[in-house]
Formats: C-alpha cells, sequence, structure tokens
C-alpha cells in the first residue's frame, strides 16, 4: 500500500450534517465577524503551536491561513510533574504566547496537551459518576483540581439522537489549569470561546482544512498518540494509544534523527492498535468497513516513510494531513515552487493548531457545538 496526496487545492466545503451533542468549555462574550482572525492554540507536550486563519477576500466560505508561531516550553523527555514544572509551563506561556494587536478581534479556541486529558468510553448514564472518580483523579494529580469534562456519543445523530443507555467518549481536563490558560490568553487580547479536546477539533476539521474525506485522524508525536475516527455526522470514537518507548525516544540525537525504520517496530503497534480500533467504531456505527483514507498528522507524520508503513500496516490508504488552501504563511510560501513535499509535511505538525482555528470560525457566544 502507499500514502495517497490530497487531490484539491482549495479548502472544501464543510461536511454535511449536524454534529453530535457534545458539552464544551467556554466562555461567553459576543464578537463581530467582519476583519476577525480565527485563532487555534495547541499547547502540545514539549511546544506550543498558534495559526490564524482570516476570512478569505473569495467569494467562497473560505478562509486563509495567514500566521503560524511556535515555540517550546519546558519540559524534558524525563520531566518529572511537580507542582513547580506545571508553574514553570504556564509562566513560558504566558511570556510567550503572542500579543494580538490592540483593537483587532480575536476569536481563539485552545487545546490542553493530549498527556493532560483522560479519554475513556463509557455508558451515557454514568456521565455523572465519571465527572466525579475524574475530578477525584485530577484532584489527586500535580493539577490539583476538580475536573472539566467534554462528551460526544460514539454513534452518529445519523442513527437518532442518542440516550443514556448509550456508549460516549468523555475527554476530561483539569478545569483550574483550563481556566488559567484561558486567563494568560484573555490577558494577551484573545476572546477565548472554547477548550475543546484534540480528538473532536480533528476530526470536525479534517475534511475543510485538507479536501480529504477520511475514515479517521491519527496523532503521532513524541509524547502522545490519538486516533478519532469520523462519521457523517462528525466525531466518533476517540482512543489515546501507546506513546514512544524509552527505548526509541533515547535513540534520537541531535545529529540522528529518528527515521521510519527506527519506528517501524513501534508504528505495528499501533496499527494493530487502529485496526482494533475501526473494527469497534464500525461495529458501533453499524457499517462496513471502510475504504476511505487514514490522515496521519504530528511531527511523526512528517518523517519520510512513516505514511507508507502504516498504508502497509494497516492495508489502509494513508494521507498525510496538509492545508489545502489557497493561501499559507509566507515562510512556508515561498518553499511552494521548490519543495512542495517539504511544505506538505511541515502542515502535519499544525493540524491542531489550524483545526482548533476553524473550530474558533464556528463557534458562538455559547461555545463551540452549541
Amino acid at each position: 500500500m502507499t500514502s495517497i496526496q490530497p487531490t484539491t487545492s482549495q479548502i472544501q466545503p464543510s461536511v454535511k450534517g449536524r454534529a453530535p451533542a457534545t458539552t464544551f468549555w467556554r466562555r461567553s462574550g459576543q464578537f463581530s465577524k467582519n476583519g476577525t482572525a480565527y485563532i487555534g492554540i495547541d499547547i502540545g507536550e514539549h511546544n506550543v503551536r498558534v495559526a490564524t486563519l482570516r476570512s478569505s477576500i473569495r467569494p467562497s466560505n473560505e478562509h486563509a491561513w495567514v500566521n503560524r508561531h511556535q515555540f517550546a516550553l519546558p519540559t524534558g523527555r524525563d520531566q518529572e510533574m511537580t507542582p513547580q514544572w506545571l508553574q514553570g509551563v504556564l509562566t513560558a506561556i504566558k511570556q510567550r504566547l503572542p500579543r494580538c494587536i490592540e483593537g483587532e478581534t480575536n476569536v481563539a479556541a485552545i487545546a490542553l496537551p493530549i498527556a493532560w486529558t483522560h479519554y475513556q468510553t463509557v455508558v451515557g448514564n454514568d456521565i455523572p459518576q465519571i465527572r466525579q472518580r475524574c475530578s477525584e483523579m485530577f484532584g489527586q494529580s500535580v493539577f490539583q483540581s476538580a475536573a472539566h469534562l467534554c462528551h460526544w456519543p460514539v454513534v452518529g445523530v445519523h442513527h437518532g439522537y442518542p440516550c443514556g443507555d448509550d456508549q460516549y467518549v468523555i475527554a476530561a481536563t483539569a478545569e483550574q489549569t483550563a481556566g488559567q490558560v484561558t486567563d494568560i490568553a484573555s490577558a494577551n487580547g484573545y476572546n477565548v470561546q472554547s477548550i475543546l479536546p484534540h480528538g473532536v477539533v480533528l476530526a470536525h476539521a479534517a475534511e475543510s482544512l485538507t479536501g480529504i474525506d477520511a475514515q479517521a485522524v491519527l496523532w503521532l508525536s513524541h509524547a502522545s498518540v490519538l486516533v478519532a475516527m469520523r462519521h457523517q455526522t462528525g466525531v466518533g470514537l476517540t482512543r489515546t494509544l501507546p506513546s514512544l518507548p524509552e527505548q526509541i525516544l533515547a535513540s534520537e540525537q541531535p545529529d540522528r534523527p529518528l527515521d521510519a525504520h527506527a519506528l517501524r517496530p513501534y508504528l505495528s503497534d499501533i496499527a494493530t492498535e487502529f485496526k482494533a480500533t475501526a473494527r469497534y467504531a464500525t461495529r458501533a456505527d453499524m457499517g462496513g468497513v471502510s475504504g476511505k483514507p487514514i490522515l496521519i498528522a504530528g511531527p511523526l507524520a512528517e518523517i519520510q516513510g512513516v505514511d507508507e508503513i502504516i498504508a502497509t500496516l494497516t492495508e489502509t490508504p494513508v494521507a498525510i494531513w496538509s492545508y489545502c488552501g489557497a493561501k499559507r504563511p509566507t515562510p512556508l510560501a515561498k518553499h511552494l515552487d521548490r519543495d512542495v513535499e517539504f511544505v506538505r509535511r511541515l502542515d502535519s505538525s499544525y493540524a491542531g493548531a489550524l483545526s482548533l482555528a476553524w473550530a474558533a470560525a464556528r463557534c458562538s457566544s455559547r461555545g463551540y457545538g452549541r
């Protein structure tokens, strides 16, 4: 099997249909969409990536990718998670997050690190008890906080509106930390509308931003791996998968970066997990085996050959997450004529930030998905 390339150069319309019933963190507030910038702030385990979309002058309902920014967080590979470490991360975000120009309207959506988020599949009627358990878990952790819970049904509303006996995915984060990050962004001039889980935004924005109707988005980074299954009305089953083993991480050196050959044994495990997840999601959604591709994103997806390995191991077409809009930031655009493949792969690490910016453009004063 080989990987496939996007077949379009323009942003495609959003996936048709209504999104599943969801609950998301929100900050209310009115804003005008005229001349508004939509910002995605993707807080990772080791880096923060920020992407900006603005309304295009084109007659279509298209947004142009106009800016990108990245900065590192003070987190080592063997970092001990202590209150002092967490405070250092928040301080770094406060000091290095770009400030908005006074007078501009900047609507933002934020994601906390996948490793800071607890994903679980539960029965709808159990969500109140799960919320309490998650609050106990986060309260006893370095975050020392109650939990904020997002949830959505595994099966899309195209099969009928879900009830308490149906299965839901929950994504729990530390409420206090989410509030602290929101306050930092607000102090820097951002109008924060939602804090969203990666699984939700990656699945919802995938087709609009890449032009590819994928069955799933697979996020691959050094510290976290996540698969978000897609169905015709939005995001479905979402799971975190095993992260890179220590022995592989330890083999990476400044002059000897990881390559696809070194990653192959690990990718074999990820492929096995993906196939099990896809089978479960197919049964839940009462569908047949999907022939749609897997969309892979994240820093590991940028490594040459990773897409081919995953395609072979899963026996499924694979596409690297690549922005399909007509405009991109100048530092990237200048390389297009010389090395399209280079630019296409660099897009992959910004999949989260761009998906969050896309979500910010669809927020109302009640938050996303309302």
